[in-house]
């Protein structure tokens, strides 16, 4: 399970094995570690105990902090999980040369597919119920797909090369799956296409707290499969940006993150603000609890199921594996 820690007040505290929240006003909580996958602390009013700290790292239990936005600013977890260095020399080499290039194309066919499978998985219900919407998705399939043709064409000698093309095919595949979201998510939420930080609408409010913790996520699993997460390929490198952790979430995006936001605000659901204008705590906690919702939920990979979570780290590891010149990275696509 993964714990959420969003009242001000709060305390963590370690108790023999097992994790205490206490709470002035609430009734004290534990959980045992050997159950516990990951800690996210979502307020700036909290106190962790380093015995707390502690217990986390022994049990490989990684704590991530988030700010208001849903960017993850710190992460308590053992040094000792990312102590590997041959992969580490593999990721620098493979800029440099064609591998480089496969992996930034692996990460735009990843997103393309998932995004069409997500695109699918609506399209279900709205054939006879919102013919417009399914209009939009049905147009918007045949560009994704053609949009992955392009991506074999695509040939260079180092990512610096082909950088600007491969983010051209990338941009276009966006322009045709948010204008299919678009026409499925409620007038009243007044959707103005994909925003990035600084958006104020609730839709990509939402969304850009929601890939913030798939973010965390992802750079904790990138690190313990002993990869570098600012060291990327198709997203340049800049001190402070985890471009590794950018190139390697497009393919968990839609099926993670869209799909819980998409689903919620297609119920009813509508984020709250507090005075300063940033999602309410209960806003983030119901966000944040959505996403791991999500990596809990089981689809098939390799043949087999496994919770999302789970399915991140095999790809991490077959990421590292790959840089390695030791195996495959195969694309997944999130089941509809």
């Amino acid at each position: 399970m993964n714990l959420v820690i969003s009242e001000r007040g709060t305390f963590l505290a370690l108790r023999g094995e097992r994790l205490q929240l206490r709470h002035p006003q609430q009734e004290t909580q534990e959980v045992a570690l050997r159950d516990l996958e990951g800690v996210t602390v979502t307020t700036t009013a909290c106190t962790l105990s380093a015995e707390a700290v502690r217990a986390c790292a022994k049990f490989g239990v990684q704590i991530d902090l988030v700010d208001g936005l849903g960017s993850p600013y710190a992460k308590f977890s053992s040094p000792y999980l990312v102590g590997t260095v041959s992969t580490r020399r593999a990721q620098m080499e493979a800029y440099l040369t064609p591998q480089g290039i496969e992996v930034a194309r692996h990460a735009i066919r990843a997103r393309l597919r998932n995004q069409a499978s997500l695109l699918k998985y609506f399209g279900k219900y709205r054939r006879e119920a919102d013919p417009q919407a399914f209009g939009a998705i049905q147009a918007a399939l045949p560009r994704l797909t053609a949009l992955e043709a392009e991506l074999d064409g695509v040939q260079g000698g180092c990512i610096d090369e082909v950088r600007d093309v491969l983010l051209g095919i990338e941009g276009r595949g966006g322009v045709a799956y948010w204008g299919a979201v678009a026409a499925m998510l409620p007038g009243d939420l007044a959707f103005p296409g994909r925003l990035g930080r600084g958006a104020t609408d609730p839709a990509n409010m939402t969304l850009n707290y929601g890939y913030g913790i798939l973010y965390a996520k992802a750079a904790g699993v990138l690190a313990t499969a002993g990869l570098e997460p600012f060291a990327g390929f198709l997203h340049t490198d800049r001190p402070g940006k985890p471009s590794l952790v950018l190139d390697f979430v497009e393919g968990f995006r839609a099926s993670v993150v869209d799909r819980a936001v998409i689903a919620s605000l297609g119920r009813g659901w509508r984020p709250e603000t507090d005075e300063h204008g940033k999602l309410s705590p209960e806003t983030r906690k119901r966000i944040v609890q959505g996403v791991h919702d999500r990596l809990d939920a089981r689809d098939t990979h390799g043949g087999k199921r496994y919770r999302l979570g789970n399915i991140m780290v095999r790809q991490a590891r077959s990421l590292a594996t790959f840089l390695r010149g030791e195996g495959e990275y195969p694309v997944f696509v999130a089941g509809w």
